[in-house]
């Protein structure tokens, strides 16, 4: 039987030529998955919690909210420095806190999700919850792009509308908040 090279379909059945016009598509699909599937490992192997609290909280704030806070605003959609005007980003590429580029970068869209949150947590939640990091991963779960209790199955979004005062607009942003939390988690094991 002729092989399914690119030395053209002679010597094949036209059977043999669309089995060679089906692998060569199943190549093609499983080498996508693989890139997306890659892409999403990666994107879940760094925390940025640990990242922030491992090579920045020995110098600034213990957790990044509270770094983004205290020491940080947004300027023409950039978070700079608040004394000294100049982008965190420029920062962490130049190697302040030794960060990988790709750490730089997760640390980065973390604190970038932290500011647009505008700290509803803090202000809404942290006075009978400890931190959005610890009450996400141990009290809820992600299904279906949906955020729900982990032991209750209830849907998160609509328990806020009755709970801890929250407006329809710090609703939404409450649980992209937790949301975020359950998908920047590093899996067991990987940090």
């Amino acid at each position: 039987m002729a092989g399914c090279g690119s030395g053209g379909a002679d010597g094949l059945t036209i059977g043999e030529m669309e089995w060679c016009v089906v692998r060569k598509w199943l190549f093609v699909f499983r080498m996508l998955a693989l890139t997306c599937w890659v892409g999403m490992a990666h994107a879940q192997e760094i925390d940025p919690h640990s990242v922030y609290e491992k090579n920045c909280s020995g110098c600034h704030a213990p957790h990044a909210g509270e770094f983004v806070s205290q020491s940080t605003k947004m300027t023409s959609g950039t978070l700079v420095g608040k004394e000294s005007g100049k982008p965190v980003s420029d920062y962490l590429a130049a190697g302040h806190g030794g960060l990988s580029v790709v750490e730089a970068e997760v640390l980065m869209e973390h604190m970038f999700g932290i500011w647009k949150s505008g700290r509803v947590f803090q202000q809404k939640c942290k006075i009978c919850h400890t931190n959005a990091k610890e009450l996400a991963r141990s009290t809820l779960i992600l299904r279906d792009d949906m955020l729900l209790g982990r032991y209750s199955d209830r849907n998160i979004a609509q328990f806020l509308t009755n709970h801890g005062r929250l407006d329809p607009d710090e609703v939404q942003r409450m649980v992209d908040v937790l949301k975020r939390q359950l998908e920047t988690m590093a899996p067991p094991g990987t940090e």
